[in-house]
């Protein structure tokens, strides 16, 4: 096995620094796999091609203007909403997207297409290195082979009030979970959500109410961001999802939030279709970390294909899990509170509370996480590797042990 054993380690923190800049995003290929500092001089040019492409998919560049922002139809959509009964609503949806043309990319319910430019990107600097493994960064903490993380979205007061059932099923299997609050849609008790938060639940921001207003244009968002803002600071809310997942990446920061989950990884089934493709968090901007959920919302597969939703779910978990990436559920109580679906879901955290050496976490900690990984530094003095971090958990790994980078790499 040939090892890079560059035992150049004395770096000035300026020049750090200064090599740093051309990676400031946090998504380039370099950076995701968190490879030795003293490796970066030389590979600026790969570097920076590799953060185009990914910027790309993360950002949805690959989709048309008019396609990264909400439709003039959804608009018109949410006028008369509210007088459409939910079952008739539901129907209507799910014959629109049976007869909605597939899109060519991203493909469904599994796209690999950033998987493969974070590959690439690492056997371009292998190459460009002349080695066949090296030390990095180990994606999670303490060397955990992939992450589960736990969200809902709580549209409604019977989806609120069925909180406690979801909750006490997710404690029995030593899992807990974020719920998401649209925080002027239905009157929210704060006390419920103190007890629920002292059991080690946490909550975030829904936006204000289902109506396709705040990003419908610059100047809505200009009149609800600050109550949404204003809201969340006097609740402790840290993480954010937009209502129906609309989005427009470049406002997202404006709302103060430490983190977003307004993004998947790929659903072509949402009012506004696309995804990421990325089933690890990112930087949607030096100060959000992005948290895309990366199983087919309930949702999606309840009322819109019309299919029980565990085995798709269970097959995705395993594809994310064999990567060794982020398996971030969005199950809505409205839906899964109660009967079968419940069931479906008992049968989900069962599945994923067997999964090998998973990292179990909320939200918050996955995106303090993310960015405790990228601020840590790694060099290597004699063939052995040596971390610069605050965080305990911070590990290296060779390459080689890592199913992600096992293709690229042939020791």
């Amino acid at each position: 096995m040939e090892l890079n054993t560059d035992n150049s380690v004395s770096v000035a923190a300026g020049a750090v620094c200064r090599q740093r800049t051309l990676a400031n995003s946090g998504n380039d290929a370099f950076s995701f796999w968190k490879l030795p500092e003293t490796c970066r001089p030389g590979l600026e040019a790969l570097i920076e091609e590799s953060e185009r492409n990914a910027r790309h998919y993360l950002l949805e560049e690959y989709l048309e203007e008019r396609q990264r922002q909400p439709s003039s139809i959804l608009n018109h959509y949410y006028r008369f909403k509210r007088f459409i009964p939910e079952g008739v609503r539901h129907r209507l949806n799910s014959i629109a997207i049976r007869n909605r043309r597939r899109p060519a990319f991203p493909d469904w319910p599994c796209e690999d297409a950033l998987l493969r430019v974070w590959r690439l990107g690492l056997a371009a600097f292998m190459e460009r290195l002349e080695t066949q493994d090296m030390w990095h960064l180990g994606f999670w903490p303490n060397g955990k082979s992939c992450a589960v993380v736990l969200t809902h979205d709580v549209e409604s007061p019977q989806g609120f009030a069925a909180m406690e059932r979801m909750a006490e099923l997710e404690e029995r299997y030593g899992m807990r979970s974020a719920w998401n609050l649209p925080l002027e849609q239905y009157p929210i008790d704060w006390k419920r959500v103190d007890e629920l938060r002292a059991r080690g639940f946490e909550f975030g921001a829904h936006g204000l109410r289902h109506d396709g207003r705040l990003f419908r244009s610059e100047q809505d968002f200009k009149t609800l961001a600050p109550r949404i803002r204003r809201i969340a600071r006097d609740h402790g809310l840290k993480g954010f999802r937009a209502p129906s997942t609309l989005r427009r990446a470049q406002w997202i920061a404006q709302l103060e939030c430490e983190f977003d989950g307004s993004f998947a990884d790929t659903d072509i089934f949402e009012p506004q279709p696309g995804g990421t493709c990325s089933i690890f968090p990112f930087f949607l901007d030096p100060t959000v970390v992005e948290l895309p959920y990366t199983l087919p919302q309930d949702h999606t597969m309840i009322h819109l294909l019309r299919r029980d939703p565990l085995p798709m779910w269970i097959r995705k978990a395993r594809w994310i899990a064999s990567w060794g990436g982020m398996i971030l559920v969005l199950v809505h109580p409205d839906y899964c509170g109660k009967g079968a679906y419940l069931e479906a879901y008992s049968k989900l955290l069962e599945y994923l509370s067997q999964i090998d050496n998973a990292w179990h976490a909320l939200p918050s900690q996955v995106a303090q996480w993310w960015r405790e990984r990228n601020r840590a530094e790694l060099h290597v003095i004699d063939g052995q590797p040596m971390v610069r971090s605050d965080h305990d958990g911070v590990t290296p790994r060779l390459l080689s042990q890592e199913a992600l980078a096992r293709w690229e790499c042939r020791a």
